[in-house]
């Protein structure tokens, strides 16, 4: 996912959003009534048979974090609630930017990209509204013959980057506090679907995941990794991920 045109922002400006960002996200959603309709709500309406349509944006490809949203869709949980749901995946940019551009009401991202998104200059019309998870299922995944076990082991290592301010910022602040060199290491772009797949090219040597996801992935292909989980170094990196 190319995030490259997002804000930065400081850790501290980063840590402070996580305090109330979630990761199911809602487009025009208020305590307060709005004083015109907004455009982020103008793909909604009612069909012929009164059910609301939705737009629901995935935050990747499908997979076990959106199991709920399926399983909910196949037993007619949303048509029970008068709901007419339509499950989409995510442009290049992202869920985030198709909700704040009004192509979907509702979906699914991550704290820190909220965070990102809420203290740029030019904030997102969304609000959070729920996770899907309630700790952060995220770390840093690696070959296990290279023996990066913690922060600081990256230390001389190639790391795959979404290009994200935040992200950067946050490899670079768990390596520092770790005792590790963050110039030391190199950055090049995420261009995989599979991260078991870049490790084995050796493309990266690092490469942040998700652990119900890539991590899994990993063991199904009988993958030898290492991998360190953020929340375990510092429980302000136990954020919803989403």
């Amino acid at each position: 996912m190319n995030a490259s045109n997002r804000k930065g922002i400081t850790r501290k400006g980063f840590l402070a959003a996580m305090g109330f960002s979630t990761a199911g996200l809602c487009a025009g959603c208020s305590l307060e009534q709005p004083s015109a309709p907004s455009n982020a709500n103008k793909g909604a309406g009612q069909n012929s048979g009164g059910a609301n349509e939705i737009t629901f944006a995935l935050d990747y490809t499908p997979n076990t974090n959106h199991t709920g949203i399926y399983v909910a869709q196949e037993k007619g949980y949303f048509d029970e609630a008068g709901l007419k749901v339509t499950i989409q995946q995510p442009p290049a940019d992202g869920a985030d930017a198709l909700i704040g551009a009004g192509g979907a009401q509702m979906g699914v991202t991550y704290q820190d990209y909220i965070a990102n998104s809420l203290s740029s200059s030019n904030p997102l019309p969304y609000t959070a509204v729920a996770a899907i998870i309630q700790h952060n299922l995220s770390g840093i995944m690696s070959r296990e013959e290279d023996h990066i076990v913690r922060p600081r082991d990256l230390n001389d290592r190639t790391y795959a980057t979404w290009n994200l301010p935040v992200e950067q910022a946050t490899i670079r602040s768990v390596m520092e506090s770790d005792g590790g060199n963050p110039s030391t290491l190199k950055m090049v772009p995420y261009e995989v679907d599979d991260e078991v797949s870049g490790l084995k090219a050796k493309m990266f040597d690092a490469v942040w995941v998700y652990e119900q996801w890539a991590v899994q992935n990993a063991r199904v292909q009988n993958f030898a990794y290492n991998y360190f989980a953020f929340a375990a170094i510092d429980q302000n990196f136990d954020y919803y991920t989403p």
